[in-house]
């Protein structure tokens, strides 16, 4: 493998986006599933006249999927940084329990990639700090209404009695949504860390940090 940055950024894109096969991307994009082999082994460095068709499907940056600049999503943050608009937060602490605060967010809905763009649609959480599942200062834009889609969907584990924040993929196989838990009618899914809850299907996830300076 001369070129394993590559394959890794390609591997963690497509479990951003839901995809869980070089066959499903190559149907996705259209691109010769031979190349894309070879893209996923290292055998290639960058996919230059593929780079947009592959960061446009699986909803992540050109710089970031191509050169390693930055990160996946920042090709939103200019539109993030456009606006603001105030709206409920949830804050899970590392420790002890989690509680709301209102609070102005980063206004991802004047980006194209966000539909539907309406905020009531969702929730927002917020980690001060890193868990298992994600690092610190990240905010979480979720779905209030479960849609069978594929992506990653943020759930409440209760593990030795405690709830613990945390996540599982969905992903499709053929034409049936298939999870890596099984999940109940009554939004309740069981793993090998014990009970969890469904709380929604992350839409976004970025930066973002609560300082002594905001306003609450």
């Amino acid at each position: 493998m001369n070129h394993p940055e590559m394959a890794e950024r390609l591997e963690q894109a497509m479990a951003l986006s839901g995809i869980t096969g070089v066959s499903k991307l190559a149907r996705r994009t259209k691109i010769d599933r031979g190349y894309l082999y070879k893209l996923a082994n290292g055998e290639i460095g960058n996919p230059h006249k593929y780079l947009e068709r592959l960061a446009e499907a699986m909803g992540v940056s050109p710089q970031w999927l191509g050169y390693g600049r930055g990160g996946p999503y920042d090709h939103e943050r200019k539109s993030l940084r456009q606006g603001a608009f105030r709206t409920t937060v949830t804050v899970v602490p590392s420790e002890g329990g989690d509680y709301d605060i209102d609070i102005s967010v980063p206004d991802i809905f004047n980006s194209q990639r966000h539909v539907p763009r309406d905020p009531e649609l969702y929730r927002f959480i917020y980690l001060p700090e890193m868990n298992d599942y994600f690092p610190g200062n990240t905010l979480l834009t979720v779905e209030k209404k479960p849609r069978p889609e594929p992506g990653i969907y943020l759930a409440w584990y209760i593990i030795n009695g405690k709830k613990k924040l945390g996540c599982y993929q969905a992903f499709y196989d053929e034409c049936e949504l298939k999870n890596t838990q099984k999940i109940t009618v009554n939004n309740k899914t069981a793993n090998q860390r014990g009970e969890a809850q469904l709380i929604g299907r992350v839409r976004n996830m970025d930066y973002w940090k609560v300082d002594e300076t905001t306003d609450f």
